[in-house]
């Protein structure tokens, strides 16, 4: 299994990839800020899969960025209902955090196991589609350009893992370990895991198809969002 500090470097390069795409070949489409959020975005990706180890750097980084992205993305639906003041803003953030790091976290820890489901295709998939809904409000260009950063960073997770799951014998010869073949995977050992995540790739793809103008999903299901 690859190091933390491999992860995060093979999430960094999906982020200067594509934000070097958009750059380079559709200047203009984003502005210096997005391109940044979209590098950021690779990085966040490239430790997402991680999320189903209990201990370790992954984990805590995840959900401290977790608990800052959540909160802020979802402040302008709040601000519809609530009077946006400083002691509001306070309690907002100190409960959402609080809630995320102490409630969400720990059960992650009890429902996952790690290379699972969080460690194949699938997930990675649903990551990118997580990463485009977060942006969905700054437009269609920055919301696929996230989400293509978040799945890239991801696949390099799963990829690197892979790599490292092979040894050389005697310096030339490959051998893989138990763990080979665990990360690019389309399911888990648990049906109930790879069912519920693939029902993600489905529900949080809605949106998104209706925002890259297809509807073949029917407009009953579209118009649920």
């Amino acid at each position: 299994m690859s190091e933390f500090k491999t992860h995060f470097l093979g999430g960094l390069t999906a982020g200067v990839a594509t934000s070097a795409y958009y750059f380079i070949s559709q200047p203009g489409t984003l502005n210096p800020t997005q391109l940044t959020a979209v590098f950021l975005c690779g990085a966040i990706g490239g430790l997402l899969p991680d999320l189903d180890s209990d201990t370790g750097k992954p984990l805590a980084m995840l959900f401290g960025l977790i608990s800052v992205i959540i909160p802020v993305t979802f402040l302008k639906y709040v601000s519809d209902y609530f009077v946006v003041t400083p002691e509001f803003l306070i309690a907002y953030f100190v409960l959402a955090y609080l809630l995320i790091n102490y409630v969400i976290l720990e059960g992650v820890k009890r429902v996952t196991r790690h290379r699972g489901i969080m460690h194949s295709i699938p997930f990675a998939v649903f990551c990118g589609e997580a990463g485009a809904l977060v942006f969905l409000t700054s437009g269609k260009d920055m919301a696929v350009a996230a989400g293509i950063a978040v799945f890239i960073g991801a696949m390099i997770h799963l990829i690197l893992d892979e790599f490292h799951s092979i040894v050389w014998k005697w310096g030339f010869l490959p051998v893989a370990k138990n763990s080979s073949g665990s990360a690019l995977t389309l399911k888990s050992n648990s049906i109930i895991a790879t069912i519920s995540v693939y029902m993600l790739v489905v529900i949080t793809g809605l949106p998104i198809l209706k925002l890259m103008g297809y509807d073949f999903y029917g407009n009953a299901l579209v118009t649920l969002w």
